[in-house]
């Protein structure tokens, strides 16, 4: 993605259940942005309303620092991979203000979804001016989507691991008691404490 927008740095933010947010991936050309890898924000960097845009609209945000703007643009659900024409008004002073502290002029956020709720943003920066093209936001949205489809399968995969731990504990704990003519209860007992880790 970094390559394809060629951009100083993308990155993933992943949201916490309190709304704080950490990044787990990120790729950065010619270290022209400090590396973000492994750090942790808290809630109000991301505001409940922004996040809430960005889930029920599926709002992206492109954000030029020297012209004082932000482009806000909805996804069509019926229409998917449409996307409204991108509206521009004046950015949040504050907002400016923590752009630039990190060095970054240009910023491009794309939601990435988990069914119903918000998983994480797809962020590209770049520390000079840079115009995103409907055809990049278009093939970003598209690679979210992806991610969205990945972690979804990565979350049922796991589900029927666990699953199946849970059934072959089961079977385990069933033969013990049933192995011999006289149960063996405190076997199955104990099976049971260590599969519940109680």
């Amino acid at each position: 993605v970094r390559e394809f927008l060629q951009t100083d740095r993308v990155k993933i933010y992943q949201f916490h259940e309190d709304g704080s947010g950490e990044v787990v991936a990120e790729a950065i050309a010619d270290r022209r942005l400090p590396s973000l890898l492994g750090h942790n924000f808290p809630a109000e960097d991301i505001p409940a309303e922004a996040r809430e845009l960005f889930l029920h609209a599926r709002q992206r945000s492109i954000v030029d620092v020297n012209a004082q703007q932000i482009g806000v643009s909805a996804l069509d659900d019926d229409l998917i991979g449409e996307s409204e024409d991108i509206r521009f008004r004046p950015v949040d002073p504050c907002h400016v203000e923590y752009l630039s502290a990190m060095g970054v002029c240009a910023s491009l956020v794309v939601p990435i979804l988990d069914r119903d709720r918000l998983w994480g943003l797809l962020v590209s920066h770049h520390s000079t001016v840079y115009r995103v093209t409907d055809q990049s936001l278009q093939v970003v949205q598209l690679i979210a989507d992806q991610v969205s489809v990945a972690i979804a399968q990565s979350n049922l995969l796991n589900q029927s691991r666990l699953r199946a731990t849970q059934e072959a504990t089961l079977n385990r704990v069933i033969t013990l008691l049933h192995a011999t003519p006289q149960m063996r209860m405190q076997s199955a007992l104990e099976q049971a404490v260590t599969a519940l880790q109680g």
